[in-house]
């Protein structure tokens, strides 16, 4: 072994760990922000904004924003600067998703499809097939819908999402039954929130599919009322009151949400 060789071995071993540590903080910011901890995984952001790349922490600053514009606003930065970072394909991701929230429908559209034209090689193709789906049933184009999850199935089977996506086509061509049954109760007191209430079923299973898809636990019940049924969208699992409202605060200005309640079982 050359003494070239041997410095670049000791360089990668004393740097390795910090790789990892990097990567291990990286996924612990992710994890805090599906979690509702908005707040910590800014502060851990802080800490380590410093030691990692500048396209990773616009990337990042956008995940822990608190509210959509300023997300927005990272991301798109990110892709004037660093078009061909590996955050880019998801960066345009996310802000696809966020017009999506937001119910601009035909914008998040156009997202998803520049990203599938722009990024050939992004591994987001399915989740892209599998929102534009989505988008077109959002604006009433059942068959355009079928179309694109049946996609996110055909090229892309035997994953997650593909079974997904096979449940939702169900959902789209047969309504699904006429109830959606509650989760059973467990002993202890769960907390979340509900941030919609649809009379009809199918708009219901659109929102709940679009913040699973988030990282977010969500729950469909049912309520009857003068007649008539109601499907509620019930978002997190908490032990307490306190941390629920705490979440729910931040969901708000996520996804603008106008109003949200706690719930209970």
């Amino acid at each position: 072994m050359n003494r070239r060789t041997l410095k670049r071995l000791i360089l990668f071993f004393i740097f390795l760990p910090c790789t990892v540590a990097m990567n291990q903080s990286v996924s612990d910011i992710v994890n805090l922000i599906r979690e509702g901890h908005t707040r910590q995984a800014r502060d851990m952001l802080m800490k380590i904004k410093n030691d990692i790349p500048p396209d990773r922490s616009l990337f990042l600053y956008g995940l822990v924003s608190i509210n959509a514009d300023s997300a927005l606003s990272y991301y798109e930065d990110l892709l004037k600067t660093y078009p061909e970072s590996q955050y880019s394909d998801r960066a345009l991701f996310r802000i696809a998703q966020l017009k999506y929230s937001q119910g601009l429908y035909k914008t998040a559209q156009q997202k998803y499809l520049q990203l599938l034209n722009q990024y050939p090689r992004s591994s987001l193709h399915q989740s892209c097939y599998f929102w534009l789906g989505f988008c077109h049933q959002a604006m009433g184009q059942t068959d355009s819908a079928i179309v694109y999850l049946q996609r996110a199935v055909d090229d892309f089977p035997h994953t997650e999402l593909s079974e997904i996506a096979q449940r939702d086509l169900w959902a789209f061509t047969e309504q699904g039954s006429d109830d959606i049954q509650e989760s059973p109760n467990t002993p202890n007191t769960r907390w979340a929130i509900q941030v919609n209430a649809f009379t009809e079923q199918n708009r219901a299973l659109l929102r709940k599919s679009f913040y699973e898809q988030e990282g977010y636990h969500v729950d469909l019940r049912t309520k009857r009322t003068d007649g008539k049924t109601f499907y509620l969208v019930w978002v997190g699992s908490f032990k307490s009151r306190e941390e629920a409202k705490q979440f729910g605060e931040m969901f708000k200005k996520r996804y603008n949400v106008k109003n949200y309640m706690l719930v209970s079982e």
